[in-house]
């Protein structure tokens, strides 16, 4: 993607949320612009923040899972990707189950 378009989209949710903190959409936002740019300690506070505001966000667990295997964060990794199998189970979604298998098959064994 353009750069410029990085940081435009990239300003938009910094304003959002400087206008309103609480809103975790912005801060999804934010920590995808994070994540596309290849900023995975910037994508995953952000993501954290957002689960400390909804614990069973699935999408953000895949996400920063994706985060912690590209830090090296392995075993944390699979704990967030673990709980998003289960999350994925418990709310009926059978397609990120693929998505969350393929993430963890990336974490050495042992981790």
């Amino acid at each position: 993607m353009d750069p410029v378009t990085f940081a435009a989209r990239k300003e938009r949710f910094v304003k959002a949320l400087a206008a309103t903190p609480d809103n975790h959409l912005a801060r999804f936002g934010l920590a995808n612009v994070y994540l596309e740019q290849g900023d995975f300690a910037a994508a995953a506070t952000q993501y954290r923040l957002c689960l400390s505001a909804q614990r069973d966000w699935m999408a953000v667990c895949i996400s920063l899972g994706q985060c912690l295997i590209r830090l090296g964060e392995t075993v944390e990794a699979r704990t967030v990707l673990e709980e998003a199998r289960r999350m994925a189970v418990a709310q009926g979604h059978t397609g990120p189950q693929t998505e969350i298998s393929e993430l963890l098959a990336r974490i050495p064994a042992g981790s």
